[in-house]
């Protein structure tokens, strides 16, 4: 299977070229801009990584002992990670693109992402309310059938209006399965398995969401080749989009086969079983800064290669792919990190690194230098889901921990409001930057924002780490 993906991933921007010699009519003009020797050389670091990592796999030297101890609902939350980074990242990184092929502006395209993610933020706290009050799985469920009718739906709509309404609604089921998994794979586990379960599904998701964004690339040739038409028109980028929905069914099988034990609980008794009030605000209004920061540049990476640099879906597509497997690959080797130096300064750290790499991507001139810093980017900070950063799972998990069993619904409901809420916001106030072209002002905001958001959040959270961890020797006798 391996072995026909690279294959494909090879011999993809070969057809490319056969089907731009032959058809003009639709889509751009050939815009492959680095040599097909240098995604040759890419794809085959990216195999060999691969093969490396399954042959790790298969003497037992990487996941054997802690994967067999996890428990069953675990386990098959691990099984839905691969098929949720894939056809996340198939969506992601395609549909802005495909938005511009239908002939939409940029300005349109901030307008959908700025609703998208508003929307989201707005649904995800009743949404882990819910789910507190009447179980993960039925809530996720619900709000994944719906999530992705509306998917298939909107790939085959060109009204604006209708463009702008199902993008809101798909966003809304969205925050109905979003706030599932953290608080799950948490109660699913004990704490002494939790950062390797955390690491684990985290370098899952993020290695598959590679695979994605390789495919991302690659399909939309194969289907100009069987189809005769340009690569980057509006059919051949709607037909890769919908390859992606079979995916999404398939991720939504496990959760279906988990067996949750859940207990309702009285409103009444749940709204006074609050207490933790200062964490979950500290935590909110660091994923408020997070989300601003984040609006000026993650949800555009895709057009900021094609427009800025003149990329074709080829090279997005691999760019893209490397920087997945790279932060999967950096992913797993994070709990050494959080041993030596803790969680919080282990979190801060990595995202700190990841910030003048984000401002210099806007000043990028050439694609060489930009899919560096975009890689770099991506490792350490991280971007729209499934492309998040090497840190990511032991913060997600932080957040878990410092809260009560009955407060993680909520909590991760308010994280994903007060990240997904102010994105929309900042992708609002970039469109008119990036429609005018100044990456540079765009990209410079995010990251003077995103670095606030973590010296709040470490001045914050280290000091109550410490405090823990000097009370827990006491705490165990």
């Amino acid at each position: 299977m391996i072995g026909r993906i690279v294959s494909l991933g090879l011999t993809a921007p070969l057809m490319a070229e056969v089907v731009w010699a032959d058809v003009g009519h639709e889509g751009h003009a050939s815009r492959i801009v680095a040599p097909l020797w240098v995604w040759a050389v890419g794809l085959g670091f990216l195999t060999l990584i691969v093969l490396v990592f399954i042959w790790q796999a298969r003497q037992g030297r990487l996941f054997q002992e802690k994967f067999s101890g996890f428990s069953r609902n675990a386990r098959l939350l691990l099984i839905r990670s691969p098929f949720s980074g894939l056809s996340v990242s198939l969506l992601r990184l395609l549909f802005n693109l495909y938005l511009l092929a239908v002939g939409f502006d940029l300005l349109f395209v901030a307008k959908f992402t700025a609703i998208n993610w508003t929307f989201h933020g707005l649904s995800v706290i009743p949404s882990g309310i819910l789910s507190d009050l009447f179980g993960r799985r039925r809530v996720y469920l619900i709000a994944f059938s719906g999530n992705l009718l509306a998917t298939t739906a909107i790939i085959f709509i060109t009204d604006p209006a209708w463009l702008l309404f199902v993008a809101a609604l798909i966003s809304l089921f969205e925050g109905g399965h979003a706030i599932v998994g953290p608080p799950f794979m948490v109660e699913q586990s004990r704490p002494d398995e939790r950062v390797h379960l955390f690491s684990l599904n985290g370098g899952i998701q993020v290695g598959a969401a590679s695979l994605g964004n390789l495919a991302a690339g690659v399909l939309p040739f194969v289907f100009a080749y069987w189809f005769g038409i340009g690569p980057e028109s509006a059919w051949a980028r709607r037909a890769a989009l919908l390859c992606a929905v079979p995916v999404m069914l398939l991720s939504m099988i496990p959760i279906y086969l988990i067996r949750e034990e859940w207990k309702p609980i009285n409103v009444r008794r749940w709204v006074e079983g609050i207490e933790n009030y200062g964490r979950i605000g500290m935590l909110a209004l660091t994923e408020g800064l997070i989300g601003l920061g984040l609006g000026f540049s993650a949800p555009f990476f895709n057009i900021f290669f094609e427009q800025r640099l003149q990329a074709s879906t080829a090279d997005i597509g691999i760019i893209f792919a490397l920087g997945s497997i790279l932060t999967a690959i950096a992913t797993l080797f994070v709990p050494v990190l959080v041993r030596r130096f803790g969680r919080v300064r282990t979190v801060t750290l990595v995202k700190l690194l990841g910030v003048p790499c984000l401002v210099l991507l806007g000043m990028a001139e050439n694609l060489y230098g930009a899919g560096l810093l975009y890689i770099l980017a991506i490792v350490f900070i991280g971007g729209v889901f499934p492309n998040k950063g090497m840190s990511d799972p032991i913060y997600t998990l932080f957040a878990m921990e410092v809260v009560k069993e009955r407060e993680r619904g909520t909590t991760n409901g308010i994280m994903h409001a007060f990240v997904e809420f102010p994105m929309g916001i900042g992708a609002g106030l970039a469109g008119p930057l990036l429609a005018a072209g100044d990456w540079q002002s765009a990209y410079g905001i995010g990251g003077a924002v995103f670095a606030l958001a973590f010296a709040l959040y470490y001045l914050y959270f280290a000091r109550l780490e410490a405090r823990e961890a000097a009370l827990a020797p006491a705490t165990a006798g």
